[in-house]
């Protein structure tokens, strides 16, 4: 029984994971970089959330809302300013240029956060039981956003002008052009998307746990692993993705102490990446 609690409590990380995962995994298809930089939007909002919320007064849906804003503009305001224009010089120069940004982002909020741990001004998480699980509504708010996100993504990219123009440039930025399709328009839509879709799960983030300075940085390497399992797939790879680590690092706790949850994730796409070496998508990149 305690191992299947550690389980429903490994869907609800998976979802937070797929949240978080879900426009870094965009930005690398339609920009074709790892972009560090994201986790620190994940930051971004959730201190702009905790600010709103706790400093000025501000109910949570509002203070959510704004921090979801902020994020998205910074993010958008980062495409353009810094790596729109140097977008020529290959993944790997861009890849260095969001570490670059990714330390200015944290260092930024450090100065402006201080040390210490944040909580929101919410109620205490209330707990459900059902056949023994014990289920808190956090826990289901974390699934219901997911699966919300996710639909609406997909729904969004199937039948949208500018969704149909992001999958294109995902596909292939040089034949979409040739098509038709405006590079730095869906490039830029491509930015305020993904950089939504972090706000989204910074505010998560705030609500799930105690904020620290650290916190959205640390996310980063959940983000990749989840991103490099999913490999080049679709939205469907990423969501699989992040309920497969996320229930194999809260499972692991049943085995070993919870500090080693991080390397459970590495360790679950190691083993994957032996037997698929492109992922769970199976799909090589060109």
């Amino acid at each position: 029984m305690l191992l299947l609690q550690y389980i429903v409590s490994g869907v609800a990380t998976g979802c937070f994971l797929i949240l978080a995962t879900i426009g870094f995994s965009l930005t690398r298809h339609v920009e074709g970089f790892l972009n560090i930089a994201h986790a620190q939007l994940l930051g971004v909002s959730a201190f702009s959330t905790w600010w709103i919320n706790v400093v000025l007064g501000w109910p949570l849906i509002p203070s959510a809302i704004i921090g979801i804003f902020c994020a998205a503009l910074i993010g958008l305001v980062i495409g353009r300013v810094v790596y729109e224009p140097i977008r020529s010089a290959g993944p790997a120069i861009l890849l260095i240029s969001s570490v670059g940004v990714a330390h200015i982002l944290g260092g930024l909020i450090d100065t402006a956060i201080g040390t210490g741990i944040r909580t929101l001004n919410i109620d205490i998480a209330t707990s459900y039981r059902f056949w023994g699980i014990r289920i808190t509504d956090h826990q289901l708010l974390v699934v219901a956003l997911a699966v919300i996100a996710s639909a609406s993504l997909s729904l969004f990219l199937a039948k949208s002008r500018t969704g149909l123009a992001i999958r294109a440039m995902a596909v292939n930025p040089s034949l979409a052009a040739s098509r038709g399709v405006d590079v730095k328009r869906t490039s830029r839509a491509t930015w305020l998307l993904s950089s939504s879709l972090a706000g989204l799960a910074g505010v998560v983030l705030a609500i799930i746990a105690t904020l620290s300075t650290e916190i959205a940085f640390e996310q980063i390497l959940q983000i990749l692993a989840v991103a490099i399992l999913a490999g080049l797939g679709s939205l469907f790879t990423v969501i699989w993705s992040g309920l497969i680590i996320g229930i194999a690092m809260d499972a692991s706790v049943f085995w070993i102490p919870a500090g080693y949850r991080p390397l459970i994730a590495f360790g679950v796409v190691i083993i994957v990446l032996v037997f698929r070496p492109d992922g769970l998508s199976g799909r090589r990149s060109s």
